[in-house]
């Protein structure tokens, strides 16, 4: 008898990699051969290295884009070949697509990740007009629909799922992985030169791009550099916006104090280094970096937003901010780089906040999950 099959879906292979390796493996444990459809340039090899048959299916992450007729067609012809008994379908055009291709193909169960709703608090009215009663019409065609935060959940619970709406505490975080950086040649090895000893560091890690919102941050480093020209400013992602903010971190007079450094594997060893982890989205889902500093015992300095609120409690493992407040954003680093007491109980409280999204807490849900649309024999339990 030939192993039962999942199919994960998403835009890009890099979400899969980032963020949904535990639960193939979890899959894979119990006997499931797992293939994943997505645009599969770029970081298939860590799939197919983990035994994931990637099919290749030009995804655009812009509901506009003509690639994405080219991409229905694909799966379409997919699911109806492919014999699946489950669906795991993430990121929103991705899930427009596969739901309505699974329909047709008759898929047995689709489970859909939002890993956050484009509607949100604060987002532009396009946004509403076109997404919220797509998602809300889909939610017809969706066996599992699973959130991860409070705004989404209050939407959701309402929605005519087919099967049931889940929440579940993120994608699950590793715990106890941050090393130690013992001396400061270590750190200059990572951050370049940094002088004679390392430099307080607030760490961003995110893609470059208007979500992300950088530009705060680096408008609040002027202030920040007026009363703490030694800190510096680590930013670790690529995107469409680095030359622009590079040019704006320039013409602020702070690029002396900022850092650049690129798309890196190494996030584990720049939290090490870092005193503190600075988060500026516009909206997040929930936010796998914050979760990451909480983790290492990081104080998080972020704004507040959906997602972000979620994880970060004013003054408790981190200061809160309005979105475009760099005076703020800079008052809320400078207090944590100003009491190391404080930096120290923040980040102690963060630590022991972030057990609750853990790998094996998020790795039993999922769990749970599967076994409620996965026929026997083939259930699955996380060890």
């Amino acid at each position: 008898m030939s192993a039962p099959r999942v199919l994960f879906v998403a835009s890009v292979a890099r979400h899969l990699v980032a963020f949904h390796l535990p639960d193939m493996e979890l899959l894979r444990g119990q006997g499931y051969e797992i293939h994943a459809a997505c645009d599969a340039k770029g970081l298939t090899e860590e799939l197919e290295g983990r035994g994931v048959r990637v099919w290749h299916v030009p995804i655009s992450r812009s509901p506009w884009s003509p690639r994405n007729a080219a991409a229905f067609v694909r799966l379409l012809r997919l699911l109806r070949t492919g014999e699946y008994r489950l669906v795991h379908v993430h990121t929103p055009v991705a899930a427009v697509l596969t739901r309505v291709a699974a329909r047709i193909a008759r898929t047995p169960a689709v489970l859909y990740t939002a890993h956050g709703f484009h509607f949100f608090r604060g987002a532009p009215l396009r946004n509403w007009l076109l997404y919220f009663p797509l998602e809300r019409a889909l939610a017809r065609w969706t066996d599992g629909l699973i959130v991860v935060n409070d705004e989404d959940w209050r939407h959701a619970r309402h929605w005519p799922v087919r099967g049931r709406v889940h929440s579940v505490p993120g994608v699950g975080v590793p715990l106890d992985t941050v090393p130690e950086v013992a001396t400061n040649g270590d750190a200059a090895a990572v951050l370049g030169s940094v002088g004679a000893t390392l430099p307080p560091v607030a760490l961003m890690v995110c893609e470059l791009s208007p979500t992300k919102n950088v530009e705060m941050a680096l408008r609040a480093w002027r202030y920040v550099k007026a009363a703490r020209p030694d800190v510096l400013l680590v930013i670790a992602g690529e995107g469409s916006q680095r030359g622009r903010l590079e040019r704006l971190a320039g013409r602020l007079g702070v690029a002396d104090r900022v850092r650049f450094l690129g798309f890196r594997r190494d996030v584990p060893t720049l939290m090490s280094l870092a005193t503190l982890l600075v988060a500026t989205a516009k909206h997040e889902g929930l936010p796998r970096v914050v979760l990451e500093a909480m983790a290492a015992g990081k104080p998080v300095v972020a704004t507040n937003v959906r997602g972000q609120s979620d994880l970060v409690e004013d003054g408790r493992n981190g200061f809160l901010v309005p979105l475009d407040a760099p005076r703020q954003l800079a008052r809320g680093i400078l207090r944590v780089l100003g009491d190391a007491g404080l930096a120290v109980a923040l980040g102690a409280e963060g630590k022991r906040r972030s057990v609750a999204y853990g790998i094996p807490i998020v790795s039993r849900t999922m769990s749970d999950i599967y076994n409620a649309y996965l026929p026997e024999p083939w259930a699955v339990s996380a060890k």
